[in-house]
């Protein structure tokens, strides 16, 4: 028995696919009777980015501000005072007053000059002792008196007028003498005081920034 068989198949497939992508990018694959494809990627740089007046901070830093300030001071001074004419010619110089020792509270004249001459006192630290060795002078002018007062001032004034001959007559009353007080003086002066500072650097220019190497993928 002779079978004779004859098979035969034959099988076609065609199979096709497209494919397309597009967000900032493409692609495509395709493929008969298999499977086969290929891609194409693009890789955004970052936009640049700009930033105005970058300030770095800094450290706590102290630092001594100055600022100006008054202090009163006070001192016993004793005080001896002649009249110069215009020859160069020192002559005692009149008390007002006999009193050896001024008062705090007393506001006045201390010493007069006779017409025609001016008055030169000389002023010197007193601590029980006389002496006028490391003194200062004050110069008058004509027709000033040496005055006292006003909380502890010592200074020249336009003298008060007064009788003819009044120097005279003080002098004859009261002789040349010293004079002991006590002389208040306000100073200015520089002072300074700590205060805590933040320091910091103050880029005022742009800077911009383009990202460097890497981006943004699609």
């Amino acid at each position: 028995m002779n079978v004779n068989v004859n098979a035969g198949a034959s099988a076609n497939a065609n199979a096709g696919s497209r494919a397309f992508v597009n967000a900032r990018a493409g692609g495509f694959s395709g493929g008969y009777g298999g499977g086969g494809g290929a891609a194409y990627v693009t890789v955004d740089q970052p936009y640049p980015t700009t930033i105005q007046g970058l300030a770095v901070e800094g450290l706590a830093q102290t630092v001594r501000t100055p600022f100006t300030a008054w202090r009163r001071s006070m001192k016993r001074v004793v005080i001896q005072a002649v009249c110069i004419d215009d020859r160069q010619v020192p002559h005692p110089a009149s008390q007002v007053k006999p009193d050896r020792e001024i008062a705090d509270g007393y506001d006045g004249e201390i010493y007069r000059c006779l017409a025609g001459t001016w008055l030169q006192a000389t002023i010197a630290d007193y601590e029980g002792d006389i002496k006028f060795d490391h003194g200062t002078t004050l110069t008058c002018r004509k027709h000033e008196a040496l005055w006292f007062g006003g909380e502890g001032k010592l200074e020249c004034r336009p003298e008060k007028p007064e009788r003819d001959c009044n120097e005279r007559s003080l002098l004859r009353r009261y002789g040349a003498g010293v004079k002991i007080l006590t002389m208040y003086r306000e100073e200015e002066y520089t002072e300074y005081r700590e205060e805590q500072v933040q320091s910091a650097t103050v880029i005022t220019g742009a800077i911009t920034l383009d990202g460097g190497v890497g981006g943004r993928v699609f």
